[in-house]
């Protein structure tokens, strides 16, 4: 027996019994009242029980002076069998000392004094039944909001669109009860609305409405009042009534009744759950509806948030990709200045090679060939590094063993002009008891480079750019250390110089997205970058990578 706040009024939807051990009252009682109540009655209060044990009441009204079980004594056990039953003495006002002990103790709500007139006790039945639907309908909407929380927590964790959508539905069927569900999405114009999710998924309905679309055009009063955030409920008996595509949908699901809630966003109507009782029976109430309607509040925010997710993942991505670019223009003529020096020696010993080829230049043959077999290795080496630094991030690359002294020998390599642009010495320092750490080399690669390249540009001319590698002190970490002779950091920026956007070279010289980047790639493989300079003294970035860092898998999703 549960209450319905739209039909509160309908006094008959809840059982009242009255206790009397004269049966000339009980019969007065039943007939003075039986047309606007639901009349129960009982002799004595061992017939009242049996009656509460068997059928659910919300009132009970006992004559007070009756052999054998007292009225205060049935109330009492009353209230021990269902609390929220309300109780009423009927007694006399000579038995006042009796009612303070039973008013004291909670055996009963209140009294009515005899003689009672049949008006004071309509309005006595009319009350007590408030209070009971009322109190009923409170412990209703406190399951409710007790599930509405648990399944928020649950759907709120998800930040995947699809598992999301999945979940979503899997709780409205599991978790409340209903025959089956459904999401449909609009499109950012609000023009067309388009199935998007179905459960249960293997359902012939599905299959049957998947591409059905419901527009401007062949549904515009569904669509309009959906836009307009109203629910709506299609009834099976009012099919005439619908548009063409919803009646369609209707005869398709062939249920009763269809709840169909708006999802609401930040900027409109984004999408709509719709709910059946595929199976018939009750119909939705107005329990339904609320209790939907907060479903939809909380997965509007998941889907709303999944969605943000998904944009950032594709935004870091193109950042990173415009990154990579960036820096390859910054070493674009650099890497022609490199790749000439080692074709002048290739192009003199094949200009060389036919007046050689008479000749027993056994100098020429090996020294000089294995000279220009070294500078074509070279040229491919710089190539393929320059080649993945602008290659995309699919297919997701692999992890493989990595030397951070090769690595950082690598990225010289490829600062050389920048350096003698600035009249700078480069100094290497590699500990040859640096172990190798499982990375992607690339990425790995990247932070190196803008590192250094950082460095360069941070350093006064004629200054020193030193880079390190060495096995952490505690022995779980390999370090990665770029130090250079610039002007320092100041005190208020070291805590944003990783933050997006943020930067200390001035307009047209840096995004800001560099080091930001750095910081994600080395958090991303478990590890950390730290920071220590001082106002004129340099400043020193500090990469540490663990050797048992995060698995595989992590570092795979997170970097792909």
């Amino acid at each position: 027996m549960r209450p319905k706040p739209d039909r509160l009024l309908d006094y008959r939807e809840y059982p009242v019994l009255y206790v009397d051990d004269e049966p000339e009252n009980l019969r007065i009682f039943e007939l003075m009242f039986r047309r606007e109540f639901a009349i129960l009655t009982a002799s004595n209060g061992e017939r009242a029980l049996e009656l509460i044990n068997t059928q659910p009441v919300a009132l009970v009204l006992s004559d007070h002076r009756m052999p054998g079980m007292t009225g205060v004594e049935l109330l009492a056990r009353v209230n021990q069998l269902d609390p929220k039953t309300v109780r009423f003495l009927v007694t006399a006002y000579g038995d006042a000392e009796t009612l303070s002990s039973a008013i004291n103790d909670g055996s009963i709500y209140r009294f009515i004094p005899k003689p009672w007139t049949p008006e004071d006790m309509r309005i006595n039945l009319r009350r007590g039944i408030e209070v009971y639907a009322l109190d009923r309908e409170r412990e209703q909407l406190m399951r409710e909001l007790s599930l509405l929380n648990r399944v928020s927590r649950s759907i709120t964790q998800e930040l995947a669109l699809e598992p999301l959508l999945d979940l979503l539905l899997s709780t409205v069927i599991e978790d409340l009860g209903y025959d089956a569900a459904g999401i449909l999405f609009l499109d950012a114009r609000e023009d067309v609305l388009s199935w998007g999710r179905f459960a249960p998924a293997d359902s012939p309905v599905s299959a049957s409405l998947r591409d059905l679309k419901l527009t401007r055009h062949n549904a515009p009063a569904f669509l309009k009042r959906l836009r307009e955030g109203e629910a709506q409920i299609l009834s099976s008996d009012r099919l005439l009534e619908l548009e063409g595509p919803v009646r369609k949908w209707v005869s398709e699901v062939a249920a009763d009744q269809i709840l169909v809630v708006p999802l609401i966003g930040k900027k409109g109507t984004i999408a709509a759950l719709a709910i059946d009782n595929r199976r018939g029976g009750t119909h939705f109430s107005g329990d339904d509806q609320t209790l939907l309607e907060g479903l939809s509040n909380q997965a509007v925010i998941a889907i709303e948030n999944a969605r943000l997710v998904e944009d950032l993942r594709r935004t870091r991505e193109q950042v990173i990709r415009a990154d990579r670019l960036g820096t390859l223009g910054t070493l674009a003529a650099g890497l022609a200045h490199e790749i000439n020096n080692p074709l002048v020696s290739i192009h003199t010993f094949l200009s060389m090679a036919p007046a050689k080829r008479a000749e027993d230049d056994v100098a020429f043959w090996t020294d000089y060939h294995a000279l220009a077999s070294r500078e074509v290795d070279r040229i491919r080496r710089l190539v393929d590094t320059m080649r993945r630094l602008g290659r995309g991030s699919e297919p997701p690359a692999p992890l493989e063993a990595t030397d951070p002294g090769e690595l950082a020998q690598e990225v010289v390599s490829l600062v050389q002009r920048e350096t003698r642009h600035g009249n700078l010495t480069l100094k290497v320092e590699r500990d040859a008891d640096t172990p190798k750490v499982m990375a992607v080399r690339d990425r790995l690669h990247q932070v190196v480079l803008n590192l250094l390249l950082n460095a360069i540009h941070a350093s006064p001319e004629g200054g020193e750019v030193q880079i390190r590698t060495y096995p952490h002190p505690e022995g779980d970490a390999v370090c990665i250390e770029v130090t250079d002779q610039g002007a320092g950091i100041p005190e208020e920026d070291l805590s944003r110089i990783f933050d997006p956007f943020f930067t200390t070279k001035g307009p047209d010289l840096g995004s800001g997205l560099g080091l930001m980047i750095c910081h994600r790639v080395v958090t991303d493989h478990g590890g950390t970058i730290e920071v220590r300079s001082r106002p004129g003294d340099g400043a020193t970035f500090c990469v540490r990578l663990p050797l048992a860092g995060r698995p595989v898998e992590a570092v795979l999703e997170s970097v792909a």
